[in-house]
């Protein structure tokens, strides 16, 4: 029996358990807004990594990264503790594993089981956080475990991280661990994405809170008044046809899963939420949205900056009664990692050694934390991870595959074991 079969072979004897270690991640809610819980799952991984052998750390975001987080409007709350797990055996190189302790929100309707009970069903662990990104957090701590009670000898380090916030950019989370010099490796997988995809490059994100002010008149004198709503759904309009004319047609050369509708990874822009006016009879003088702008990798902050801030003074010249505010919220770019780099084809073997399928590689519509790694660490990166086109990741009733978190869970092991095994 070869090292890796033995290590697998510990896998698969504990599905049960692993699945119930998932089942407990679910159970400590870790909603992003307004972030909750970060310390209790920072100390609850990290206890058993201490079991382990690893060295923990748990750091708290100093107050700065949860302003520039976007603190006052998104009204964050609470420590953003982020994990460090270290285990360093010999003189070898290191590999960092990170996987995100938060989630989006749980919507108030709609869903079929206890969002925080790990609902077992049809193969599958049901709850907020299962596909994204609860069941990778379990695969990478049962990976590592893996490695280490199978008696593997290693030569290097293993970094793990548990860190929240990835879901309103990761700033506070690994953004502020790579950017104090808290983690360093010389190469990385962001353990968040897709089972079957190979993820080389993430877009940016930006987003703004717009604010429309008019003047506020009884209703039956509507047209003395300005309705901020009415100036609004202007500007909001423009921004459809921004998406439509200019931002689908902007792309970069890197393919996309089918799943995206479009062929190759493209710039995006979507109006999020909306909120205005106090009563029907009253003329409303404020209205706000949350605008959310995609960023290719290819494309430079203060043009897209410059950019949207051109679609609402456009809006604003044609109608002088249009007064517009535009506040950042955050940012986080975007990140791209060469196909035929080796660590991606590397990985590409060993996920394809394992599972016996094929893995395409892909870039991905959506911003991920993987962009740390690569912008601000400086060492190689891609993303992999769990759920299929049933999971409804960020959806009602969010559940995983119980044999992806395995295979996944293999995979993981197997990367440590071709990079650190004596």
């Amino acid at each position: 029996m070869t090292v890796e079969e033995r290590v697998h072979g510990y896998i698969e004897e504990r599905t049960d358990e692993i699945v119930e270690y998932l089942r407990s991640l679910i159970a400590i809610p870790t909603q992003a807004v307004p972030g909750e819980n970060y310390d209790k799952i920072a100390n609850y991984v990290g206890e058993k990594l201490s079991g382990l052998g690893f060295e923990t750390a748990v750091y708290d975001a100093p107050d700065d990264y949860m302003v520039t987080s976007g603190r006052d409007i998104l009204g964050l709350e609470g420590p953003r503790s982020n994990l460090v797990a270290t285990l360093r055996r010999g003189s070898g190189l290191t590999l960092h594993l990170n996987a995100h302790s938060d989630t989006v929100p749980v919507t108030p309707e709609g869903w079929t089981v206890d969002p925080f009970a790990g609902t077992i069903k049809d193969g599958r662990v049901y709850g907020r956080g299962a596909c994204d990104d609860k069941g990778e957090l379990a695969a990478m701590v049962y990976a590592a475990e893996a490695v280490i009670q199978s008696g593997v000898e290693l030569d290097g380090g293993l970094i793990l991280t548990a860190t929240p916030d990835e879901e309103i950019g990761g700033i506070a989370g690994l953004g502020y661990l790579i950017n104090e010099g808290l983690v360093k490796a010389d190469l990385g997988v962001g353990i968040d994405g897709n089972f079957g995809n190979l993820m080389i490059a993430t877009n940016g994100r930006v987003r703004w809170k717009l604010e429309t002010r008019g003047l506020a008149v009884h209703s039956a004198r509507a047209h003395t008044g300005v309705n901020a709503i009415e100036k609004m759904s202007k500007i909001v309009l423009a921004i459809a046809d921004y998406r439509r004319d200019v931002l689908l047609k902007r792309q970069a050369d890197v393919p996309v899963s089918p799943d995206a509708k479009t062929d190759k990874l493209s710039a995006m822009i979507n109006v999020g939420s909306i909120e205005g006016g106090l009563a029907p009879n009253i003329v409303p003088d404020r209205c706000s949205v949350i605008v959310d702008r995609r960023t290719l990798y290819t494309e430079k902050l203060e043009d897209v900056r410059a950019e949207f801030h051109g679609v609402v003074d456009n809006v604003a010249a044609q109608d002088q009664e249009v007064d517009a505010v535009i506040t950042e919220i955050n940012f986080r770019e975007g990140t791209y990692i060469e196909p035929t780099h080796p660590w991606v084809q590397e990985v590409k073997g060993i996920y394809e050694g394992v599972t016996g399928i094929p893995i395409p590689i892909y870039g991905a519509a959506g911003s991920a934390d993987m962009c740390y790694q690569i912008n601000q660490g400086g060492w190689p990166c891609m993303g992999l991870g769990v759920g299929d086109k049933e999971s409804r990741g960020h959806g009602v009733d969010e559940n995983v595959k119980i044999s992806e978190v395995i295979d996944l869970t293999k995979v993981v092991a197997s990367i440590i074991l071709a990079k650190l095994a004596a």
